[in-house]
C-alpha cells in the first residue's frame, strides 16, 4: 500500500483506540480527512509475499458460493478508490483509457495492447504438452527461439471465431486497465509442429503416456483448417511470474499480506461486470483468471490477471454463443418455474430476438441499441458484479465513453477475421452496446466530473452525461461553498453561487493561507433528473498559489 493509504489505515486504527479513552475532539485531531499526498494514484505493494502458496479455486465451491450470495446487494462505497473516487494503479489495474490524468489512447496503441513481440517466431514449434479433452485441441509449444506459447484452435467450420474473439477482447480489456496475456493470431502448418521429447498425452478412455505423431494428427482433425492446409491459432505468451492460483471475486487471499480489501469491494472488479456486459463475456469467473508471483523492486508480490476471453462477443469458444448467452445464467430457478406454470408457452425475450450469425464471429443480437446492461447476466453469478453501486457503474461507463469508433475498429482488426461484413457488424454492435451502457449509467446520478478551482476562485467542471450527448444541460448549476477543517471535519458555509454554465465564481474571497480547505457542493437543477439535485462534494486544498482537488464524493458512503 502507498504511504498515504498506510497512514490512513493507521490513523483509523489509532482513532478507534482513542475513541474508547478520550473525547471526540482528541480522536478527530489524529484522524485528518486528507493527507499531503492525496489523491493517491499508485497503490504500491509494500509487503513481501514470498511465503505465498498455490491456491486453486474449486469450480463447484465457487459456483455454490456465488449462487448463494446472488441475492445480496451493495451497501458501501468501493474500498480501494482514492480520495477523488478514482482507482489507483496497482497490481490489479493500470489506468489507461478514460482517465483525465492520462492521454487518450490511439488506435495504434490499442492494436499493440499488451504485446511485447510479434508472436511466435518462424521455424519448428516443439510441442511440450497437449490438452486432449474438450472439442478443440490445445498445445504448449516452444518456438524457434525456445519461447513457450500456449496454442488454441478454432473449432471446425468457424474460422476466426474463437481465436479472433480472444485477441480482440484481450486488446479491449487491456485498454480498460486490466492485466491480460499477450495474445496473437498466428498460422502454423502440420510440418512445423513436432512432438517434443517428454511430451505427454492422454488418449480418450486411456492413461497418460508419451505423445506420438499420430496423436498429434488425431488432435488436429478436431481443429479448423485453412484453405492452404495450415491451421489458425491464438498463441498466448505465458504471463510473467510464477502461477499461484486463481482470483476469487469475494474475500481476500489470506496468504497475501498486500491483499487487504475484500475483492467484492474493489471498484475495478465491480466495474468488470459492466465491461463483461459490454463484451458479452459470459464466462467471467474465477477459472478465467490467474495470480502470478512476480518480483518488483526486489520484492515478491502478487500480480492479478484476467484471461481466456474466447467465450465473449458472439463466440461460445467451441461453437457460436448460445442464444440465451447474457440473458440467463446456468441456473435460473425462477425462469424454470415460470415456464412450468405456463406449460412452456411463456417464451423468454431472447427467443423472439433476431440474431446476426457468421462463422467468423459467431452469434450476437442483431440490434444492440436497446441492450439493457442491468438485465445482462453471466453464466455464473459473480459476487463483485453484484456489489457494484451506481458510482461504480458510472466509473465504468466513463471509460467506455472514451472508446470512439476508430478505437473499436482498431481492436476488431487485430482479430484478423477476414470477413468485412462481420467485422463491420462487430464494430457497430460494440458501439451500440457502449452507447446503451453510457445512457443507462452516466445520467443515473449527478454527472458532475473533474471539478477544478483556479487561483482567482473560478470553479469549472464537466458534465459527463451532457458531454456524452445523452442529456440536456440543466437550467442552472448550484454550488454551495464552505470552509472545511481537515482535522475535525467541521464545515462553515460562507456562500452560494449559481449559473447556467459549468463555470461558477466563488461568492467571496477564498482563504489564501496555504493548507486551507474549502468544500464545494455542486448540483444541477431544472430540465434534468431528480438525482442530479443530489450534490456532489468536492474538497480543494490551497497550495502556494493555486487550489488542488483532494476530495470528491459522488454518493454517500452507504
Amino acid at each position: 500500500m502507498t504511504s498515504s493509504l498506510v497512514k490512513r489505515a493507521l490513523a483509523l486504527l489509532l482513532g478507534a483506540v482513542a475513541a474508547a479513552t478520550a473525547a471526540t475532539a482528541v480522536t478527530s485531531a489524529i484522524t485528518p480527512r486528507f493527507f499531503d499526498d492525496d489523491p493517491v494514484w499508485k497503490d504500491v505493494d509494500t509487503q513481501a509475499a514470498s511465503g505465498i502458496k498455490p491456491l486453486e479455486v474449486d469450480l463447484m465451491v465457487d459456483l455454490t458460493y456465488n449462487l448463494i450470495s446472488s441475492g445480496e446487494r451493495p451497501s458501501a462505497r468501493a474500498a480501494n478508490v482514492n480520495t477523488i473516487e478514482e482507482v489507483p494503479d496497482s497490481s490489479w489495474f493500470t489506468n489507461r483509457i478514460g482517465n483525465p490524468n492520462r492521454p487518450q489512447l490511439t488506435p495504434e496503441e490499442i492494436a499493440i495492447g499488451p504485446d511485447t513481440s510479434a508472436g511466435p517466431t518462424a521455424g519448428r514449434w516443439k510441442i511440450t504438452s497437449s490438452k486432449s479433452d474438450g472439442v478443440t485441441p490445445g498445445f504448449t509449444i516452444r518456438d524457434g527461439n525456445d519461447q513457450p506459447w500456449f496454442l488454441k484452435f478454432d473449432p471446425p467450420g468457424y474460422r476466426g471465431m474463437a481465436t479472433g474473439t480472444e485477441v480482440v477482447v484481450t486488446k479491449l480489456m487491456w485498454a480498460l486497465g486490466y492485466n491480460v496475456p499477450e495474445n496473437h493470431v498466428a498460422y502454423v502448418t502440420r510440418d512445423q509442429l513436432v512432438v517434443g521429447e517428454g511430451a505427454r498425452f492422454t488418449p480418450p478412455g486411456g492413461t497418460r503416456r508419451l505423445m506420438r505423431a499420430d496423436d498429434l494428427d488425431m488432435l488436429l482433425r478436431r481443429a479448423n483448417r485453412e484453405k492452404d492446409g495450415s491451421f489458425r491459432v491464438v498463441a498466448s505468451k505465458p504471463l510473467p511470474g510464477k502461477p499461484i492460483g486463481r482470483i476469487r471475486f469475494f474475500g481476500t487471499r489470506p496468504d497475501d499480506p498486500n491483499d487487504i480489501v475484500p475483492h467484492e469491494d474493489r471498484r475495478e472488479l465491480r466495474g468488470y461486470g459492466t465491461f463483461a456486459a459490454w463484451l458479452n463475456h459470459v464466462d467471467a469467473k474465477a477459472i478465467n483468471s490467474l495470480d502470478t508471483l512476480v518480483t518488483v523492486n526486489g520484492r515478491d508480490v502478487v500480480r492479478h490477471n484476467l484471461l481466456d476471453f474466447g467465450s465473449a462477443l458472439g463466440s461460445g469458444g467451441v461453437a457460436p454463443a448460445d442464444y440465451w448467452a447474457g440473458s440467463e445464467s446456468l441456473v435460473e430457478p425462477g425462469e424454470v418455474l415460470k415456464r412450468a406454470l405456463t406449460f412452456g408457452f411463456r417464451l423468454p425475450e431472447w427467443r423472439r430476438e433476431p440474431f446476426f450469425e457468421s462463422p467468423s464471429i459467431g452469434r450476437l443480437p442483431r440490434e444492440n441499441r436497446a441492450f439493457d446492461p442491468e438485465a445482462w447476466k453471466p453464466r455464473v453469478p459473480n459476487r463483485a458484479f453484484l456489489q457494484a453501486r451506481a458510482d461504480d457503474k458510472f466509473w465504468a461507463a466513463q471509460k467506455l465513453a472514451a472508446f470512439d469508433t476508430d478505437l473499436l475498429a482498431a481492436a476488431v482488426r487485430t482479430g484478423d477475421f477476414r470477413d468485412p461484413a462481420a467485422e463491420a457488424f462487430l464494430v457497430k454492435a460494440l458501439a451500440e452496446r457502449r452507447d446503451a451502457i453510457v445512457r443507462a449509467y452516466l445520467g443515473a446520478i449527478n454527472p458532475v466530473s473533474e471539478p477544478t478551482l483556479d487561483a482567482n476562485g473560478r470553479l469549472t467542471f464537466r458534465n459527463a452525461a451532457v458531454d456524452a450527448d445523452i442529456a440536456h444541460v440543466p437550467r442552472a448549476y448550484r454550488a454551495r461553498w464552505s470552509t472545511f477543517d481537515n482535522a475535525t471535519g467541521a464545515t462553515r458555509m460562507f456562500g452560494e453561487s449559481t449559473g447556467p454554465t459549468n463555470s461558477l465564481e466563488a461568492p467571496a474571497p477564498l482563504p489564501a493561507t496555504p493548507g486551507a480547505f474549502v468544500m464545494v457542493e455542486i448540483s444541477g437543477h431544472g430540465n434534468t433528473a431528480a438525482t442530479w439535485e443530489q450534490p456532489i462534494a468536492a474538497h480543494f486544498r490551497r497550495g502556494a498559489a493555486d487550489w488542488k482537488l483532494v476530495g470528491f464524493n459522488r454518493l454517500p458512503d452507504r
